[in-house]
């Protein structure tokens, strides 16, 4: 039985797959912090593993993994 081809990066279907579990669990890591106290442990263990979602997905996406999206004001036009 021939092995399955191995690739260097992550397909396009399993990014977007990938992009759309992360926003929910941020989704719902965003909701269970509105019901904690901030500066508890729980509170801060949701705050890393978003952290810690968004570094892994600029990575697979090709960015540095400190990337972050720039702020467009509201009247810019963008």
């Amino acid at each position: 039985m021939p092995r399955r081809r191995r690739y260097l990066q992550v397909s396009q279907f399993h990014l977007q797959q990938i992009d759309r579990q992360a926003w929910l669990l941020d989704q719902a890591l965003s909701a269970a912090q509105l019901s904690l106290m901030p500066f508890c442990p729980h509170y801060e263990t949701c705050a890393a593993l978003q952290d810690d979602i968004r570094r892994a997905l600029n990575i697979l996406n090709g960015r540095p993994a400190d990337y972050e999206e720039p702020h467009q004001a509201p009247l810019s036009g963008a």
